[in-house]
C-alpha cells in the first residue's frame, strides 16, 4: 500500500507542505473555554459539532492530575471505571459496560486505542502514560466507524506528534515509597520533508502494600519503562506518511498478588459473606467431613488468621505476610504505518499496524505466609510449618497459586475514504485483523490437594467493512446514517490436566473427550460439537442521529447505536471437579455475540465565552450481553438479557481570569435478569458490574501570578455511590459509596521553561477497593484490592527548543 500510494503522489520533491492530519497535537483553545478538537468521528472536529458524549482531558489536565498510567484517567471522567487486579489485566468499564473474564484471550467491549493502534486483549489495555497530546473517552457504542468491540464506547491515547521546530522536555517526579519517574522528549526536522519525535519514560518505586515477613519485598511496586519513536515524512500538501514505533516492559515488576487479606465463608448460596475475627467458618471447618481451617476463627481456608492485617476485621489494608512470587514480566513491542492521501475527491487513510506481546503473570498465597509450593505434591489438611525465609513464623499450605503465560501477536489493517459532495460528507472503508495467541495457566489451591495446569491457542480472523454519511440540510440541521457489517472466523483448543487427580480436559475441532478418575462423568452427557471450536460469527451495527444547531455553540442531538460484540470462548485456569460440574464446563465453554442498542439524546452548548455544559441522557437495551457467572465451582460466560439508564452532565466553567471549574455527574440504574447464583438454583436480578447508582468528578484550580512567575492551586475529587464488581453481586463483592481527594500546587517561574509542583493524592488517606472477585468457594477469602494509600510526590520539568 506504501508504494502504491507512493506512485500516486506526484512531485515527491516538492518542500513540505502540512497536510490534513486526523489528529490534533492537542485541543485548541482561545480565551474562555475555548474550542476542543476532537476525532470522535475519525476526523478532527470541534466538541460541540459531534453529536457524542465525548469527555477530554488535555495535555495540561494530564499533568496536572499527575497520570501515570491509562487507569488513572478514571479520575477525571464521567461513569468510566476500571477492573484490573494487576497492571497487566485492564478492562474499562463506561456505563457498567465491562468484561469481567480475566482471561488473557478475551477482548474487551470497550475498544482502547493508542493512536490508530488498537489493543485487542485485556493484557494490553494498561500501560504507562507519558508525551500525550490528549485523551478521548466515548461514552455509548461506537460501532460504525470504530468497529470491533466498542459496545461501551472507546478511549483514544492520542500523542504528541513530530514538529519541524526543535524542542521537547524532561521531568522527573520524587515521592512516596522511593518513587522515581523521569520522562522525556525531543522533536525536530531532519531534512525539509521528514521531521520525528523521540519520547520516553522509566518507572520505579518500592511497593505501597508492606510485607512484614522478614525478608519479603513490599508489593504494589512499579518497575518499568517506555519508549515511543514517530517518524513523520510530508513530501507534498497531499500525502503524508507517520511510522510510529511503541516499546514497553516491566521486568519482575511486582504488581501481581497485591491482594489484602480478606477471609469469607461461602452462605447458602455458596456466595462469599466476610468472616468477623472470632466467627469459624463452617464450611471448611467441615469440607468432605475434614477440617481445612483448624477450626481457627476469622481465618481463610487454610486456617491462616491475622485481624492486624485484615481491614474487614479492623486491620490495615496495606499491610501483608507474603513468603511466594508475585510479580508481572511483561514486553509488548508494536509498529503502525499511516497513509494520508488526496486521491481525486476522496481523502484517503491506510493504517497498518503490528504488535507483539509477551506475559507471564504469578501470584502466590495471596496475603498467607506460604509453605514452598511444589507441583503435584498433596498436602494433607491445616499443614503448617515454620517459614523458609523466616523460622520464627508460622507458614501455611499455600492458598492459591496463579500464573497466566501468554504470547500474542496482532495485525490489522485498515482502509478509509472520505468525500464531501454536494450536503454529504461520507466516509467509508473496510478493517481486518489476524488476532493469535498460545496460553498458559493455573489455579491451583494446594492447602485442598488441587493442582491444575491448562493450555490453550486461540486465533481470530475478523473482516469488516463500513460506510457513514452526514447530509447537511441546512446551517441548522443534520442527519447522520451508518452501518458496518462484521464477520469473525475463530478457531481454538483447550487442554488441561489435574496432577494430583488425573483428571484431564480436551477441548477443540479434532474432537472433545475427558478422563474422570471418578468415573462420574458421563460422555452422553456432551451436547456440544467439535464444530463448535471453529465457529464464525457475524452481525451488523448502525447508527442513525439527527443533530439541531440553533447557533454555532449549540448542538442538540437525538441518535440510535447499534453495537455489538463478537462470541468467543471461556477457558478456565483450572480444571472443573469431576462429574456433572465437568460435563456443564465443556458444554458452557462457547457464548454467543452480545448486541447492545443504545437509544440516545444530548445537548452540548457554551453559556457565553466561560462555561461549556454537556448533558447525556441514554437507555440501553441489552440482548444477549455476556455475563460472567460462576454456576457451583464453575466460571463462565453466559448470555443474559440486560438494560441500563442513565443522565449524564458536564461543566466546564470560567467564572473569573486564572480560575477553573471542572465538575461532572452520571445517575444510571442497570438490571441484568436471570443472574444464576453458584448454587444453581437461585435466580436473581443484579445491576451491571461497577455501576452505581451515582457517580461523579470535580476539579478545582486557580492559577494566578507572583513575583514574575505562575502560580496554581488544584484540588479534585472522585465519588462514587455503592456497586458490586460482579453480576453475581456476593455480599463480598458489593462496594459501599467513597470519596477520594487529591491536591496539587504548581509554580511556573518566570522564562516559563521551568514547571515545578507538589502533590498528595488520596489527601484524606480513603479506604476503598479498586478490585474484588469472591474466592470464597476456593480457598475461604475475597481477594481484594485496595487503592493506594495517601501519597505525595514532587515533580520538575524543563521545557526546550520552541
Amino acid at each position: 500500500m506504501a508504494l502504491a500510494a507512493t506512485a500516486l503522489i506526484p512531485g515527491l520533491a516538492q518542500a513540505q507542505a502540512p497536510a490534513p492530519a486526523e489528529t490534533a497535537a492537542a485541543p485548541q483553545t482561545d480565551n474562555g473555554t475555548g474550542d476542543i478538537v476532537v476525532t470522535a468521528q475519525r476526523r478532527e472536529q470541534k466538541l460541540n459539532d459531534v453529536g457524542i458524549a465525548v469527555s477530554v482531558i488535555s495535555a495540561k489536565d494530564l499533568r496536572a492530575l499527575n497520570i501515570n498510567n491509562a487507569t488513572d484517567i478514571v479520575r477525571a471522567i464521567p461513569n468510566l471505571k476500571y477492573n484490573a487486579y494487576g497492571s497487566s489485566q485492564v478492562v474499562f468499564n463506561i456505563r457498567g459496560v465491562s468484561q469481567n473474564d480475566y482471561g488473557d484471550q478475551q477482548e474487551p467491549p470497550v475498544a482502547v486505542y493508542q493512536d490508530d493502534s488498537y489493543a485487542a486483549s485485556i493484557t494490553t489495555a494498561g500501560f504507562p502514560i507519558f508525551d500525550l497530546a490528549r485523551t478521548e473517552a466515548l461514552r455509548g457504542p461506537q460501532g460504525t466507524l470504530f468497529g470491533r468491540n466498542a459496545t461501551g464506547g472507546a478511549v483514544q491515547f492520542i500523542s504528541n506528534q513530530p514538529s519541524h521546530e526543535f524542542g521537547g522536555y524532561l521531568s522527573a517526579t520524587t515521592g512516596s515509597f522511593n518513587q522515581s519517574i523521569f520522562e522525556g522528549a525531543v522533536t525536530g526536522g531532519l531534512t525539509q520533508t521528514l521531521s520525528a519525535r523521540v519520547s520516553g519514560v522509566y518507572d520505579r518505586d518500592s511497593g505501597y502494600i508492606k510485607n512484614l515477613l522478614p525478608g519479603g519485598a513490599n508489593l504494589g511496586a512499579n518497575n518499568h519503562w517506555a519508549t515511543r519513536g514517530i517518524l513523520q515524512w510530508d513530501p507534498t500538501s497531499d500525502f503524508r506518511a507517520r511510522l510510529t514505533v511503541r516499546y514497553t516492559q516491566a521486568d519482575h515488576e511486582r504488581q501481581a498478588g497485591v491482594y489484602t487479606l480478606t477471609p469469607a465463608c461461602p452462605n447458602a448460596q455458596f456466595q462469599g459473606e466476610f468472616l468477623a475475627a472470632n466467627q469459624v467458618c463452617d464450611y471448611w471447618n467441615n469440607y468432605g467431613g475434614t477440617s481445612y481451617n483448624g477450626g481457627v476463627p476469622g481465618s481463610v481456608a487454610n486456617g491462616y488468621a491475622n485481624p492486624a492485617i485484615t481491614a474487614t476485621q479492623g486491620g490495615n489494608p496495606w499491610q501483608t505476610y507474603s513468603a511466594g512470587e508475585n510479580y508481572v514480566n511483561r514486553k509488548q513491542f508494536a509498529a503502525t504505518l499511516r497513509l494520508e492521501a488526496k486521491l481525486g475527491a476522496f481523502d484517503v487513510t491506510s493504517i497498518t499496524d503490528y504488535q507483539n506481546l509477551a506475559k507471564f503473570y504469578i501470584e502466590s498465597d495471596d496475603g498467607v505466609p506460604g509453605l514452598p509450593y511444589v507441583e503435584g505434591a498433596a498436602l494433607p489438611p491445616f499443614t503448617t510449618g515454620p517459614c523458609a525465609s523466616a523460622p520464627s513464623v508460622t507458614c501455611y499450605a499455600s492458598g492459591t497459586i496463579f500464573y497466566q503465560r501468554a504470547r500474542t501477536q496482532q495485525i490489522t489493517q485498515e482502509l478509509r475514504a472520505a468525500t464531501h459532495f454536494g450536503n454529504n460528507y461520507l466516509t467509508m472503508g473496510a478493517f481486518g485483523m489476524l488476532l493469535t495467541g498460545n496460553y498458559g495457566a493455573k489455579y491451583a489451591t494446594p492447602f485442598d490437594q488441587y493442582d491444575p495446569t491448562v493450555q490453550f491457542y486461540q486465533r481470530t480472523k475478523s473482516f469488516a467493512v463500513f460506510a457513514q454519511d452526514e447530509y447537511k440540510f441546512d446551517d441548522h440541521w443534520k442527519l447522520i446514517l451508518g452501518a458496518r457489517y462484521w464477520r469473525d472466523s475463530k478457531l481454538a483448543w483447550y487442554r488441561a490436566a489435574e496432577a494430583i487427580s488425573g483428571l484431564t480436559v480436551n477441548w477443540g475441532p479434532s474432537g472433545i473427550n475427558f478422563f474422570d478418575p471418578t468415573g462420574a462423568a458421563q460422555a452422553s452427557g456432551i451436547t456440544v460439537t467439535p464444530a463448535a471450536a471453529s465457529p464464525t460469527y457475524d452481525g451488523v451495527t448502525a447508527r442513525a442521529e439527527l443533530d439541531y444547531k440553533p447557533g454555532p455553540d449549540t448542538l442538540l442531538y437525538a441518535s440510535y447505536n447499534r453495537g455489538s460484540k463478537s462470541g468467543g470462548f471461556t477457558f478456565s485456569t483450572g480444571t472443573p471437579f469431576p462429574g456433572q460440574a465437568l460435563i456443564d464446563t465443556l458444554n458452557n465453554i462457547p457464548y454467543r455475540p452480545e448486541t447492545l442498542n443504545d437509544y440516545e439524546v444530548g445537548l452540548k452548548t457554551k453559556i457565553g465565552r466561560n462555561i461549556q455544559f454537556n448533558l447525556a441522557a441514554f437507555y440501553y437495551d441489552y440482548k444477549n450481553y455476556q455475563a460472567y457467572v460462576q454456576v457451583g465451582y464453575t466460571q463462565l460466560v453466559r448470555n443474559l438479557p440486560a438494560t441500563i439508564k442513565g443522565v449524564e452532565a458536564e461543566l466546564t466553567a470560567h467564572p473569573i481570569e486564572g480560575f477553573t471549574l471542572q465538575a461532572s455527574a452520571a445517575v444510571q440504574d442497570s438490571k441484568v435478569k436471570n443472574v444464576l447464583l453458584p448454587d444453581g438454583v437461585t435466580l436473581v436480578n443484579h445491576d451491571l458490574p461497577q455501576a452505581p447508582g451515582f457517580s461523579g468528578n470535580a476539579l478545582v484550580r486557580y492559577e494566578f501570578g507572583m513575583g514574575g512567575a505562575r502560580i496554581s492551586l488544584q484540588g479534585d475529587a472522585l465519588y462514587t455511590g455503592k456497586f458490586c464488581f460482579s453480576v453475581l453481586c456476593a455480599p463480598d463483592e458489593r462496594e459501599g459509596a467513597y470519596h477520594v481527594e487529591n491536591a496539587r500546587i504548581g509554580v511556573i517561574p518566570a522564562g516559563g521553561k521551568l514547571e515545578l509542583a507538589f502533590f498528595v493524592n488520596n489527601l484524606f488517606n480513603r479506604v476503598y477497593r479498586s478490585y474484588a472477585f469472591d474466592g470464597s468457594l476456593y480457598w475461604g477469602d475475597a481477594l481484594s484490592v485496595y487503592g493506594k494509600p495517601r501519597t505525595w510526590g514532587l515533580t520538575a520539568r524543563i521545557n526546550f527548543g520552541n
